[in-house]
C-alpha cells in the first residue's frame, strides 16, 4: 500500500511539473484536460520485420505454396497499412534490412530470411516495391529502415549454416563479422564495412521512390563493454588520432553519418535522413550539457554516438529519441528528456520526432504504464508533443501495438481524442521543394455515397490533395493549427486532369463549402480552391465569397465579354483599371466606330487601345484634357457615368431621373455634381442599387461589382448578343 502511495505522488509531482510548463493544460485530477490541434504533426509506427515481429507473419513466411505465400504477405501489408491510416498515421518507418540482407532487390545483400524462412530464397515479388506502392495509394509517407550493422538475431550453428550464401557478408567478408550481445554483427570500426553499409542504403535510395533513409539505435551494441572484441581494428585502423576506444568509436558512427548523409543529399535531395537512438544521450553528471538523467546506457558511452554532434551539425534531417519512459521514472523522466531534445533541436535544420513505448502498454515493469494509469500516462506524453513547437512529431513502437487486445484502451483514445482529426507532415524549408500551383476548375455534385468533389490539375509537382469542409459563413482558414479541424482527409495525386474526392460524411449540397489544396511530395502547400455550389465553372477564385457574382461573371465569359489572367483567374475582388472598364463595356454593348486619334497615354498595341479609341469617339470616355488614365483605378461614380453614356450611345437610352431616385442612399450628398444624373438614372433602372443603404460613390469598383452590373444590363436593358454581333469583338482579341 505504501509503494503504490508513493508512485500515486510521482504521478502527481510529474502532472504539476507538466502543468508548470504548460499552463492550464492539467486538471485536477493531474490529467491533461484537452488535446491540442496541430495541423502539421508526424504521425508515424514502425513496422518491423526482424523475427516477424508485424510483418509478415511468421506462419505466412513459411507457407510451401509460393503463390499463396505471397498473396497471403501482400494481404497482411495491407491490413498494416489500412490500420495506419484509421489510427490517422501519415508516415511508416518499414524494416527493409534488419539482419544485412533485404526486402528489396538487391545485389548487395541477399533476401531476408523472414520473407520465405528461408535465407537467401527469393519471395517472388518486391517487398519494398510493393510497399511504396500501397503507402502512396494511402498517401502515407514511406521510410526505409535499416539496420546498418547487425547481421544475425543469434550465433547457433543453424543461423551460421544458414548465412554461409552468395552475397552474404558472413561468407564474403568473415574478417568483417564479431559476436556481440549473442549475435553476429558487422564491426563498424573497418572502413571497408562503413562503405558497405552506405553501399546498401544508397542502393534503395537509387532505386526506389522512397520517402527517407531510417537508422535505430543499434551502431555499437554490447552487453559489457569490450564485448565486441575490436582491439585489434582499433590498432590497425586509429592511426594514432584517438588516445582511446571510445572517442575513436564515436568518430566511426559519426563518419558513417556524416558520408551517408552527403551521399543522400547529392543523389537525391528530397529523401529524408533520420536516426532513432536511444533516449538519453548522456548523464549531466557524466556531461555539463546532459540530461538530468541516471541511467546506464546512453548514446554517448554505450552505442558511441555522438548524436548531439550530428543534430549540431545539421547532418540529419530529423531525430527521433526513444523516450520508452514515464513521466514520473525516477532515472530518466519522459519530460525531462523530451524538454532536453527540444532544446538541442531548437533552431536547427533538424525535426524532432518522439519515439512512443506504446509496446509498454500493460506490458511493463513501470506501474505508469498498466492499469488505470496507462491512458492517463499516454495521454500526457502525446498531449506533451503538441504542446512543445519543436517536436514535430511521434512515431510509434510499433504497428503490432495497434492491435494488442490488452492496449485497446489507450489505442482507442489516440483515435478519437488525442488525435480527434489528421495532420499533414511538417514541411522541412531545406530540403527544397515549392507550393504546387493552386488546383482549377472546381465542380460539387451529389453522388449516391455523399458528396462529390472535383477538380482538375496540370502542376507535375503535385503530390497529393488536401481536403478542407468548412460550415458556410466560417471564414475559410486553412493556415492555422485550428484549421486542423477542418481537415477532412489527403488525396494522392492520380495523373494530370480530373481528381476527385468523395465527402461520405455530407449530403446536404446547398450547405457545403470545401478548400482543395495542392501539395508537393515535401507537403509545400498551395494556396487554397473553394468548392461549392456557387462556383464558377471557369474561374478557380470565383466562389463561396462572392457567390453573389458567380452567375453574372460566367455569363459574360460564356459572351466573351470578361476574361482571366494568364493564370485563368478572374480576380474578383480586385479593384478595376478604368481601361479594363471601357473594355468590358465596348465588348458588352457591342459598340463600334471609326476613330483616327486616341488619348495620349493609351498606347498603340495595348489589349484596350482599340476599346477606348471607340468609347473616345462615341463620347463615353472622357478624359482629362488629352489623358485617360487607362491604368488607374475606376472608382463607382465614374463607372455610372460611362455606363450611361455607353447605354445612350447604343441606342438604349435611360429614362431621365431626378434627385429623388438618389433618396434611398444615405450617402448620397457625397455624389459628385457629374454623377448625379447617371446614378439617378442607373438606379430609378435598377442596374444600381448600393449596398448596406449605400451608394458608395467614391470607392473603388471591384471586377466583381462591375461584373454584377453589367450582367443586369444585359439581361435587363440589351438584348443577347449574337454570335454575329460577338465576332467582331473576338476577332480583336483585346486580351
Amino acid at each position: 500500500m505504501k509503494k503504490r502511495t508513493m508512485r500515486s505522488v510521482c504521478v502527481l509531482l510529474a502532472a504539476i511539473m507538466i502543468s508548470a510548463i504548460i499552463p492550464g493544460a492539467v486538471s485536477a485530477q493531474g490529467v491533461l484536460s484537452e488535446a491540442y490541434s496541430a495541423k502539421r504533426h508526424l504521425r508515424g509506427a514502425w513496422i518491423c520485420t526482424v523475427i516477424n515481429m508485424d510483418w509478415p507473419t511468421a506462419q505466412t513466411s513459411k507457407l510451401v505454396n509460393d503463390a499463396e505465400r505471397i498473396q497471403k504477405s501482400r494481404e497482411e501489408l495491407i491490413v498494416i497499412l489500412d490500420r495506419a491510416v484509421e489510427m490517422k498515421l501519415n508516415a511508416v518507418f518499414f524494416q527493409v534490412s534488419p539482419e544485412a540482407d533485404a526486402f528489396y532487390k538487391s545485389n548487395i545483400v541477399p533476401w531476408s530470411r523472414y520473407l520465405t524462412g528461408t535465407f537467401g530464397k527469393d519471395p517472388g515479388f518486391d517487398p519494398l516495391a510493393f510497399a511504396i506502392e500501397e503507402a502512396r495509394k494511402r498517401n502515407l509517407e514511406i521510410h526505409a529502415w535499416f539496420n546498418p550493422y547487425r547481421v544475425s538475431m543469434n550465433t547457433s550453428d543453424a543461423t551460421k549454416a544458414s548465412l554461409s550464401i552468395e552475397k552474404s557478408v558472413y561468407k564474403d567478408n568473415p574478417a568483417w563479422v564479431k559476436t556481440s550481445m549473442n549475435r553476429f554483427v558487422v564491426d563498424p570500426g573497418i572502413p571497408e564495412a562503413r562503405q558497405w553499409v552506405i553501399n546498401r542504403v544508397m542502393e534503395v535510395v537509387n532505386n526506389y521512390d522512397i520517402d527517407g533513409i531510417h537508422f535505430d539505435d543499434y551502431f555499437y551494441y554490447e552487453q559489457t563493454q569490450g564485448e565486441l572484441q575490436d582491439q585489434e581494428t582499433f590498432n590497425k585502423y586509429n592511426k594514432g588520432q584517438f588516445s582511446n576506444l571510445g572517442d575513436w568509436r564515436r568518430n566511426n558512427t559519426y563518419l558513417l553519418v556524416k558520408e551517408l548523409s552527403a551521399k543522400i543529399r547529392a543523389a537525391k535531395q528530397w529523401v529524408k535522413f533520420g536516426i532513432s537512438p536511444s533516449g538519453v544521450w548522456g548523464n549531466k553528471k557524466d556531461h555539463p550539457d546532459g540530461s538530468n538523467t541516471n541511467t546506464t546506457y546512453t548514446n554517448y558511452e554505450r552505442c558511441f554516438a555522438d548524436t548531439k554532434k550530428w543534430v549540431k551539425e545539421e547532418l540529419l534531417d530529423y531525430i527521433a529519441p526513444q523516450i520508452y519512459f514515464s513521466f514520473a521514472n525516477a532515472r530518466a523522466p519522459y519530460g525531462e528528456l523530451a524538454n532536453w531534445w527540444s532544446n538541442l533541436c531548437k533552431g536547427k535544420k533538424v525535426q524532432l520526432y518522439i519515439g512512443q513505448a506504446l509496446y509498454k502498454i500493460n506490458d511493463d515493469s513501470d506501474s505508469s504504464f498498466l492499469g488505470a494509469n496507462a491512458l492517463p500516462e499516454f495521454s500526457r506524453q502525446l498531449e506533451y508533443n503538441i504542446s512543445k513547437p519543436e517536436i514535430a512529431g511521434t512515431i510509434m513502437f510499433r504497428m503490432k501495438s495497434f492491435t494488442d487486445t490488452n492496449k485497446q484502451e489507450v489505442v482507442a483514445a489516440m483515435k478519437n481524442k488525442l488525435w480527434p482529426t489528421i495532420a499533414l507532415v511538417p514541411v522541412m524549408p531545406w530540403k527544397g521543394g515549392k507550393a504546387p500551383a493552386v488546383p482549377q476548375q472546381p465542380k460539387l455534385e451529389a453522388a449516391s455515397d455523399g458528396l462529390r468533389l472535383s477538380w482538375a490539375d496540370s502542376d507535375p509537382t503535385t503530390a497529393y490533395f488536401a481536403i478542407y469542409r468548412f460550415n458556410r459563413g466560417e471564414a475559410l482558414d486553412i493556415n492555422s493549427n485550428s484549421s486542423a479541424s477542418r481537415l477532412i482527409a489527403t488525396v494522392r495525386k492520380t495523373a494530370n486532369g480530373r481528381q476527385q474526392f468523395v465527402d461520405n460524411g455530407a449530403s446536404n449540397i446547398s450547405t457545403a463549402l470545401y478548400v482543395v489544396t495542392a501539395l508537393d511530395r515535401l507537403h509545400n502547400e498551395s494556396g487554397g480552391l473553394t468548392v461549392s455550389i456557387n462556383q464558377s465553372d471557369y474561374f478557380s477564385d470565383v466562389g463561396e465569397p462572392h457567390f453573389w457574382a458567380v452567375k453574372a461573371i460566367d455569363s459574360l465569359y460564356s459572351k466573351g465579354i470578361v476574361k482571366g489572367d494568364d493564370k485563368g483567374r478572374f480576380n474578383p475582388s480586385a479593384n478595376t483599371k478604368r481601361g479594363d472598364f471601357i473594355l468590358m463595356v465596348v465588348r458588352a454593348l457591342n459598340l463600334s466606330a471609326d476613330f483616327k486619334e486616341n488619348f495620349k497615354d493609351v498606347s498603340p498595341g495595348s489589349y484596350y487601345y482599340d476599346a477606348i479609341g471607340i468609347a473616345r469617339a462615341l463620347g463615353v470616355a472622357k478624359g482629362s484634357g488629352d489623358s485617360f488614365n487607362p491604368n488607374g483605378n475606376i472608382t463607382r461614380q465614374d463607372m455610372m457615368v460611362i455606363l450611361a453614356r455607353a447605354l445612350e450611345a447604343s441606342g438604349k437610352k435611360l429614362e431621365t431621373a431626378g434627385d429623388e431616385a438618389l433618396k434611398a442612399y444615405s450617402d448620397e450628398k457625397s455624389i459628385s455634381s457629374y454623377a448625379r444624373e447617371a446614378a439617378a438614372s442607373l438606379s430609378k433602372a435598377g442596374l444600381i442599387q448600393g449596398s448596406g443603404g449605400k451608394i458608395n460613390p467614391k470607392s473603388l469598383a471591384t471586377r466583381a461589382e462591375l461584373a454584377v452590373i453589367l450582367n443586369r444590363v444585359l439581361e435587363n436593358i440589351i438584348d443577347p448578343l449574337s454570335k454575329d454581333a460577338l465576332s467582331f469583338l473576338r476577332k480583336k482579341e483585346f486580351s
